[in-house]
């Protein structure tokens, strides 16, 4: 990327920003969400708050108190701001139907939506979710935490369109931990199926076909709300499923 591509592209970030601006209510949230963004792209390393606040917050480094009180400016956004992360998504997902899925109009699989879930490894047992489970990533038991993913994919990329954590049956029974956590009084125990299932029926993306693996192909109800829907599906199954031929 040369140096005028380079700009370009800073430009086209602070626009692509400004269609999110006002999810985030006051000036200083919209200030501190583009200074995340530009951290999450730019910074190096872990990817923690407080070195992104200090090196993308706009403070110069001699400046000790103001950096500290820039950090905890970032941390209360991500916290405890008034503003929602849903608001977000459905921006998302009318910029990926905006820009990403007319380039689909000419593939024969046009627009893809995949369901995935992904664990995160964890120490503790403070984050919200975490306990010894099934970690996809290293294929075994592990202390970690564990989210369910929708992605749309087209021939000009693919989007993260929505996102859920999973809650534990142990975590959503936990009325001591959930109010430490802040884990609000609506959400309940759901299944990772579930929880894909109602990914797909909050969004507002039509897809051509969904894919997924064995972890929700062999989820009858999920089928049964697919089919209910007239979405077209490939879901891996595991080996043993048993069908009948209709």
């Amino acid at each position: 990327m040369d140096t005028i591509e380079l700009r370009a592209a800073a430009v086209r970030l602070v626009n692509l920003h400004g269609r999110f601006a006002d999810c985030f209510g006051r000036r200083e949230p919209r200030e501190h969400a583009l200074g995340y963004l530009r951290g999450l792209l730019l910074g190096t390393g872990r990817k923690s708050v407080e070195p992104m606040a200090l090196m993308f917050g706009g403070t110069s480094p001699d400046q000790a108190e103001i950096e500290q009180s820039v950090a905890l400016a970032w941390q209360r956004f991500l916290t405890s701001s008034p503003w929602e992360a849903q608001d977000v998504q459905r921006k998302i997902q009318a910029v990926f139907n905006e820009e990403f899925v007319r380039t689909a109009a000419g593939s024969p699989l046009g627009t893809v939506g995949v369901i995935d879930g992904s664990s995160f490894v964890k120490r503790g047992t403070e984050s919200v979710g975490v306990q010894r489970q099934w970690c996809g990533r290293l294929g075994k038991k592990e202390n970690c935490q564990v989210g369910v993913f929708l992605l749309g994919a087209t021939p000009a990329g693919s989007i993260l369109l929505d996102h859920q954590l999973y809650l534990p049956e142990e975590w959503a029974a936990d009325a001591a931990r959930r109010k430490k956590t802040r884990v609000p009084a609506e959400i309940t125990f759901q299944t990772k199926p579930q929880i894909a299932a109602a990914l797909l029926a909050r969004s507002c993306v039509h897809f051509d076909w969904l894919t997924a693996d064995a972890e929700f192909g062999r989820d009858g109800d999920l089928l049964d709300a697919l089919e209910a829907n007239h979405q077209r599906y490939l879901l891996e199954v595991p080996a043993n499923t048993t069908v009948w031929p209709d």
